[in-house]
């Protein structure tokens, strides 16, 4: 390569409530029929399951929090 790399415009952040791992599978203790355990999935409630937090506009603009 010929030069640097240049840094992208924004970064994701890994959310602070699950740290990034969104969604968890949880077993209700009791297997059907087939034998397989029942299990729901859940995502997180502060990011929706997509493990990131976006920056607020106001840290991009170089403002106080």
């Amino acid at each position: 390569m010929t030069g640097h790399t240049p840094a992208p415009a924004t970064t994701a952040r890994i959310c602070p409530n699950c740290d990034g791992f969104a969604t968890a599978a949880i077993t209700s203790g009791g297997r059907n029929a087939r034998g397989h355990l029942r299990t729901l999935t859940v995502d997180c409630t502060a990011c929706h399951g997509t493990g990131i937090r976006h920056a607020r506009v106001a840290q991009f603009a170089g403002g106080r929090v």
